[in-house]
């Protein structure tokens, strides 16, 4: 919500200045124009580059695309900390730049729909959900945003999970739909309303639910949705609703 509202202060405040050397330009939050402008800025890294990537999978892969062709081009000159999702931790691209000697260290957390490029500390790409509802998007240089920004990076990443110790799933599909099992155990659902929920049978429902728990290492339902809360697989929104008793 910090960097939410930063976000909106700084374009309000610069939204005029759009020329002669402004430090905040507003950007179309358009997915052409946003993933253009990403890769953009990223091509340009030369030192540093923090990002996070907080979005959905098909802008996810745009970024990944990006950050791949940079670090061909730089090698390991460029030092980059990225900072996700579990719905956008790409396990494969971060084997494989790892494996060609890559800079790279990948952390993640649970945050709201956001995209942040931060570029060398000079310069930032900030798109999120606003506070009123609205995405807004801005390419900002002013120094004191982007001190605010790093600052608010560095907060979360000393609280965020590296990726070694992040569950693997076995691809964004299955963990989706692992996260999306996780959630109705949270909410306390029956077996059968959560099977019907999510088109499988009860039977099949209750085998995903313990080849979870086996691979969270729980012992029951109660323990598995502990492990997942802390390993950040469940996702941000509205308490869950009162547990009801599970078949």
């Amino acid at each position: 919500m910090e960097v939410q509202a930063l976000i909106e202060d700084a374009v309000a405040r610069h939204r005029n200045f759009v020329s002669r050397g402004a430090v905040v330009t507003s950007v179309k939050p358009d997915e052409a124009v946003l993933s253009a402008e990403a890769a953009r800025l990223i091509g340009r890294t030369r030192r540093g580059l923090e990002v996070v990537l907080a979005s959905d999978v098909p802008r996810a892969k745009g970024i990944y695309r990006a950050l791949g062709e940079m670090l061909a081009a730089c090698g390991d000159a460029v030092t980059v900390r990225l900072l996700c999702v579990p719905e956008t931790l790409d396990r494969e691209f971060v084997r494989t730049q790892l494996e060609a000697g890559r800079q790279l260290e990948v952390r993640t957390a649970q945050l709201p729909w956001m995209e942040t490029v931060l570029v060398d500390n000079q310069v930032v790409l900030a798109c999120a959900d606003l506070i009123t509802g609205n995405r807004q998007a801005a390419v900002v240089r002013d120094v004191s945003v982007i001190r605010t920004l790093h600052n608010l990076f560095a907060g979360v990443w000393r609280r965020a999970i590296p990726v070694d110790q992040q569950l693997d799933f076995g691809g964004w599909a299955r963990a989706e739909f692992a996260r999306r099992i996780l959630d109705r155990l949270n909410a306390g659902v029956t077996d059968e309303v959560a099977a019907r929920e999510l088109s499988v049978s009860v039977r099949t429902y209750r085998r995903y639910v313990a080849e979870i728990m086996e691979l969270l290492g729980a012992n029951s339902r109660f323990q598995a949705g502990a492990r997942a809360a802390e390993l950040g697989l469940l996702p941000l929104g509205p308490a869950a609703r009162p547990a009801r008793r599970t078949a």
